[in-house]
């Protein structure tokens, strides 16, 4: 093993390549400079390199001491980003037709990553529709103007209000005067209905005035009633959005907004959606919700999952900063922005088909990958194997590790919330009370008595009416996605 020589280079192949690829990559090369066949008079020096490389990136042990080394030595650049997983077993059994194996990833910036905050390219679009008259109104003021107040010089902000049309109060500025913009966000009046694609539109346009390489570009719609007939419109431009580095908070005040709709915009925008049952809530969202953007080291996060024969993804959830359930395409999921001090925890369950003999198999690849301005000199990606050994019989007193247990019981809760909602859209109404019932007992085990008591005045309401209230659906919707795990449950050993 030579530390001096580039074995990816010599393989040409990328440094998270697959063991497939490696494989693939050197029996071409082998084919194309074997001495048999290619008699010019490198083919013998490189042929012998192409060897000597795919004997060290073959071995799992190996590159992995390889690229510590390499590491270690200054040749290649320190990652940004930490990766680190605990298996539900590292044991598995022969001969079993099928095993599950679960998976918690933590990601989080590297703890020695050298950060600066990045500057912010935000627009507020806030219904000013006439539900919003009174407290409503009167709290989304305050949080603008704490909003504004956290602005540094170099960031932009842009303030748009929506009802039946869109108008642009403060168009995007940096530098701002920030008494004359909390003057602005003062003035803003209740009137007309609610339109949320104009508004969407406009802020999105805004945002395109000061979009750069280096900031973090956001888009915060705070609106508390139903849009009518533009809600695919809504959601391809949330998409769009996504496409382009901006990513939405949408929040929903109240009980009179399509959860749905705007649960599906912050998703495929890599943003997060909001559930705010009290105005009183509001200023502390927004404070929140600035804090977080101050923090974002990585704007767009992706995971990619590699598989090994044999190996199959089921599911993916998101559990911290909170729970929901991933999309996974191509094998890749959309993980939206990373902050120093919010990392995100990921689980995966995989089934693995039997083995005959003992071996020690890996079971997927993990790559992490983000976008990080400002981080040249260190890699924008990390990956990791996970390996699981295939034995005869298990080492016996080995219990699932005390982090998979604890994510796993959360998740079934959200899971079974998912599932009653699913009873409820089809109709059959005695086993959604059912799986709240059900729900709101572990909540109690758990110590979450508020949200138990919810769960069970739901499942009493739709046993007499047939339906959920719209105040009690969110509250289960968005209360069971906040029961994500603590830090120190994941990092627990």
């Amino acid at each position: 093993m030579r530390l001096d020589k580039n074995y990816y280079d010599i393989l040409r192949v990328d440094i998270n390549a697959s063991e497939d690829e490696i494989r693939k990559a050197y029996r071409k090369l082998v084919r194309e400079y074997h001495p048999d066949v290619n008699h010019s008079p490198e083919a013998a020096r490189l042929f012998q390199e192409i060897q000597e490389a795919y004997e060290v990136l073959s071995d799992p042990k190996q590159r992995r001491r390889y690229d510590h080394l390499r590491e270690s030595e200054g040749v290649d650049k320190s990652s940004a980003i930490s990766l680190r997983a605990i298996v539900s077993h590292k044991q598995l059994l022969l001969g079993i037709e099928e095993q599950a194996l679960y998976v918690l990833l933590d990601i989080a910036p590297a703890t020695d990553l050298p950060v600066s905050r990045l500057p912010l390219n935000l627009c507020l679009v806030l219904d000013r529709s006439t539900s919003m008259q009174g407290m409503r109104l009167q709290q989304v003021k305050e949080g603008a103007r704490q909003i504004i107040d956290r602005l540094n010089p170099d960031d932009a902000l842009a303030l748009v209000v929506f009802s039946d049309r869109a108008e642009v109060i403060l168009p995007s500025q940096k530098n701002i005067d920030k008494a004359m913009a909390k003057s602005i966000a003062s003035t803003i009046q209740p009137s007309g209905g609610t339109e949320m694609l104009q508004g969407l539109l406009a802020g999105l346009h805004e945002l395109e005035k000061h979009r750069t390489p280096e900031s973090v570009n956001h888009l915060i719609l705070l609106t508390d009633g139903q849009t009518y007939g533009d809600e695919q419109e809504c959601l391809e431009r949330a998409q769009w959005a996504g496409m382009n580095q901006i990513s939405l908070t949408t929040m929903g005040i109240g009980s009179d907004w399509n959860e749905q709709l705007l649960d599906q915009m912050a998703a495929v925008s890599g943003g997060t959606s909001v559930y705010i049952d009290s105005p009183r809530k509001v200023v502390d969202v927004f404070k929140t919700t600035i804090r977080n953007l101050s923090s974002v080291v990585a704007r767009e996060l992706t995971m990619s999952i590699n598989p090994a024969n044999g190996v199959t993804l089921v599911e993916a959830f998101q559990l911290v900063p909170y729970i929901q359930r991933l999309d996974v395409r191509a094998e890749k999921a959309v993980l939206g922005p990373l902050a120093t001090g919010q990392g995100k925890s990921i689980v995966l369950e995989f089934r693995i088909k039997s083995e005959s003999v003992p071996s020690n198999k890996r079971v997927a690849r993990i790559t992490v990958e983000g976008d990080l301005p400002g981080q040249e000199s260190r890699r924008s990606w990390e990956w990791i194997d996970i390996f699981a050994e295939f034995v005869p019989s298990r080492d016996t007193g080995v219990a699932i590790p005390p982090p998979i247990v604890t994510a796993l019981g959360k998740l079934a809760i959200f899971k079974m919330q998912e599932k009653a909602m699913d009873d409820l859209a089809q109709g059959r109404i005695s086993a959604a009370t059912q799986r709240l019932e059900t729900m709101a007992t572990r909540l109690l085990n758990l110590g979450e008595t508020d949200l138990a008591r919810a769960a069970l005045l739901e499942a009493g309401r739709l046993a007499r009416t047939g339906d959920l209230s719209a105040e009690g659906r969110k509250k289960i919707r968005y209360g069971t996605r906040a029961l994500s795990i603590l830090p120190k449950e994941i990092r627990r050993d």
